[in-house]
């Protein structure tokens, strides 16, 4: 009897862990392929041009694109829609260039200092090219309440030659914007030679953008510099204090341009920028991009560089002082050890003698006692202490074995192709290309994306290749015949990516995430050659979903600009979030521990290119590799010009999106806090969350049923037991 009511118990109970399966929508996954998956335009057809630029304009959370017609005279928004798995165009959300002029690049950002986005449009006259020396027209379109813009735009004073870049140069969280002014033929050329500032003064009454001279300094033998055209200078941290700094493309002379690092200084408002390194990029080098390739806290250039024989990807390390290690005990290094073989880390640790005068200069002015700075000397950071500056950072650019600074790894030791498309050749004019950077594996080690040339005659024919970043073993392609320990190389991507192999007319390849699930995907831009090598020909986005497996994590942050502090409330319309801003210049460094008790430091830039349609998304994404921890210390670092410019966060949940809103109270006394900034975590629900849900209630129900049997079972067990007693005590009483 006992066990036939346990059975029907048990019976019970599993037929309501089936009910409560049947609760939850489990919805057949889109993409079942293990790999990668083309997902169509997705709304996108030929007809509505080539997309220039990314950002969230309805504040969803969810990357919308501003698309340019074939034309290069109307600009359309599109937004994404999440359920219907496609975007859709905004009727409100379209402009037109004034009647002679083209549209070459478009700028999204907040320029009004609103919580909206905004869309500057930079304009050549039609049918010039990108380095005729013509003027560069700029004219802005602020965004209005009702998704749309407003009805005139604010025309700001004409660029030169070369598209100014966006940046902050007072630390007041507004767009400012860096380049040379134009100036009219006939009129002085000393007037536009030197860089100016476009100073935003739109929060002022009836306030635009002044022309100022730009407070930086001249390299050693220059007259300044002067833009590239085109050029790749970007805003971003360079010398690890979480501080974005300027990195400027300047013309050179006998074909190689040179390069500055302007790095950012807090001790004058006059000179808000100080010269720290300057030099030549290599002959033949392309469009520049900026990720901390080798994962250890700074952040490296890496840039394609072509001569007549073939092309070679480059990476010029930032050397500065190293993470420091924990020190081991008894069994070992302990959390943060390094592991057996060399890393780069220990290399830039041998570098330190060459700086400690450096360091040991600045520490003893900090020091009640000057004599005790050598046993202060600073050689290296602390996991708590990642946004210590490094006044003796490095980049060499000098290509050659024996430097040890830079890694060339020539194209065909990677993959079958020489040449890498340098440019979009069939675009009006033509737009230069740079290697595309993105952890699709989430192995916190970059990846690249690249766009190739079969025949380096025929520009119009293209393979696409998806780049591993993998450690370098004895043998490998593309890895040093010896040292080869310390050096990571990369590994084109087969298994799995069958579908960029049918493309033969991609013109370029950005990562983003389509739909905000955490993985990276691929967006490709299709052009097929029109009759006789025409440009302008209609450009086809084929979007790729990377369906591939990892079990690792990831993490998303966005930092805005701090123009409100949770909503917005506009006197024109309804309140809303800020969440369109493409703020640029943030910074995140951080450390994790991976599953071998191995602490690792990450840096990450936000929007640190806006030229040339740099396709950049207004987050920033970062793979954590596997952990079975939190994210150990986020630092999150803004623009501002203050004694704590930057916030640091402990216990980050992996697997969620970040949002920092850096709002403080202009009047404070001491100057900002970063205390009072707004922070905000999204976690990301993984597809399987309902099931671990509908099996977790199972067992609770089991559990609950188990116990419930038993407790009943003893409750009759106890009352056999006193009903014998009492008859045991009626018994003897007689």
């Amino acid at each position: 009897m006992r066990s036939s009511s346990l059975f029907s118990l048990l019976s019970c109970a599993l037929l309501l862990c089936t009910s409560s399966v049947a609760i939850f929508p489990f919805k057949s996954a889109r993409f079942s392929a293990n790999g990668l998956v083309s997902a169509g335009s997705l709304g996108l057809g030929p007809s509505d041009g080539a997309v220039v630029s990314l950002g969230d304009f309805d504040a969803d959370q969810f990357v919308d694109y501003v698309t340019l017609s074939p034309d290069s005279a109307t600009i359309k928004v599109w937004t994404w829609d999440h359920h219907a798995f496609k975007f859709r165009t905004e009727p409100y959300a379209t402009l037109k260039a004034p009647s002679g002029w083209s549209v070459v690049n478009v700028v999204s950002a907040d320029f009004d200092y609103d919580g909206r986005l905004d869309i500057l449009l930079v304009l050549k006259h039609y049918g010039s090219r990108m380095s005729d020396h013509s003027e560069t027209r700029l004219q802005l379109w602020n965004g209005d309440s009702a998704g749309g813009f407003k009805a005139s735009p604010i025309e700001l004073p004409s660029a030169g030659d070369a598209q100014p870049l966006i940046f902050d140069d007072t630390g007041d969280m507004k767009v400012d914007l860096l380049g040379q002014a134009w100036a009219n033929p006939s009129a002085s050329d000393s007037a536009s030679s030197g860089l100016k500032i476009w100073r935003n003064n739109l929060g002022a009454p009836n306030g635009s953008f002044a022309i100022e001279n730009a407070p930086l300094q001249h390299a050693p033998g220059t007259a300044g510099c002067r833009l590239a055209s085109p050029h790749s200078s970007a805003f971003i941290d360079l010398d690890g204090d979480c501080l974005a700094d300027l990195f400027l493309v300047c013309e050179g002379e006998g074909g190689r341009t040179r390069y500055e690092v302007h790095t950012a200084s807090k001790r004058s408002k006059s000179e808000p920028f100080k010269l720290s390194l300057s030099g030549h990029l290599p002959m033949g080098a392309g469009a520049l991009s900026f990720a901390d390739m080798d994962r250890d806290g700074t952040m490296d250039v890496v840039f394609p560089a072509c001569d007549s024989k073939g092309c070679s990807i480059n990476i010029a390390h930032n050397r500065q002082m190293p993470l420091c290690k924990q020190e081991g005990g008894w069994f070992g290094p302990g959390p943060g050890g390094p592991a057996k073989s060399q890393s780069k880390l220990q290399k830039a640790a041998a570098n330190v003698g060459a700086r400690q005068s450096t360091w040991s200069a600045r520490d003893a002015s900090s020091l009640a006692d000057p004599a005790d700075a050598s046993s202060r000397r600073i050689t290296c950071r602390t996991p708590e202490s990642l946004c210590t500056k490094d006044e003796g950072f490095s980049f060499d650019f000098e290509v050659g074995s024996a430097n040890s600074d830079i890694t060339t790894l020539p194209l065909t030791a990677i993959v079958p192709e020489a040449f890498l498309a340098l440019d979009n050749t069939l675009a009006s004019p033509a737009v230069p290309l740079a290697l595309s950077i993105g952890d699709f594996n989430k192995d916190g080690f970059p990846d690249l994306v690249i766009v190739t040339l079969p025949d380096h005659n025929r520009p119009d024919h293209t393979r696409v290749r998806l780049l591993k970043n993998v450690a370098c073993s004895s043998g490998k392609s593309g890895c040093p015949p010896e040292g080869w320990e310390a050096s990571r190389t990369f590994e084109v991507v087969t298994i799995g990516a069958e579908v960029l192999e049918t493309l033969d007319d991609v013109r370029s390849a950005t990562f983003l995430d389509i739909d905000e699930d955490g993985t990276l995907d691929l967006m490709l831009q299709r052009q097929v050659s029109a009759k006789g090598g025409a440009r302008g020909a209609p450009t086809t986005v084929t979007f790729v979903q990377n369906n591939y497996f990892h079990d690792a994590f990831f993490l998303k942050a966005v930092t805005l600009n701090g123009a409100c502090i949770g909503y917005c409330e506009p006197s024109d319309g309804p309140r809303f979030k800020p969440r369109a801003v493409n703020y640029a210049g943030a910074s995140y460094k951080f450390t994790v521990l991976d599953t071998n008790g191995v602490r690792r430091a990450q840096q990450v830039g936000q929007l640190p290119q806006h030229t040339y349609r740099s396709l950049q998304p207004p987050y920033s994404y970062f793979g954590l590799g596997r952990t079975n921890n939190y994210v150990e210390s986020l630092f999150v670092g803004s623009t501002r010009r203050q004694p704590q410019h930057f916030l640091a966060m402990e216990g980050v949940v992996p697997n969620s999106h970040v949002v920092v809103v850096p709002w403080q109270d202009a009047n404070a006394a001491d100057g900002g806090d970063p205390g009072q900034w707004h922070k905000e975590l999204y976690l990301s629900p993984a597809d399987w969350i309902p099931a671990v849900t509908a099996v977790l209630v199972c067992l609770i129900l089991l559990l609950a049923t188990i116990v419930f049997v038993l407790h009943m079972n003893e409750r009759r067990e106890d009352e056999r037991e006193r009903k014998r007693a009492v008859h045991a005590i009626n018994f003897d009483a007689l």
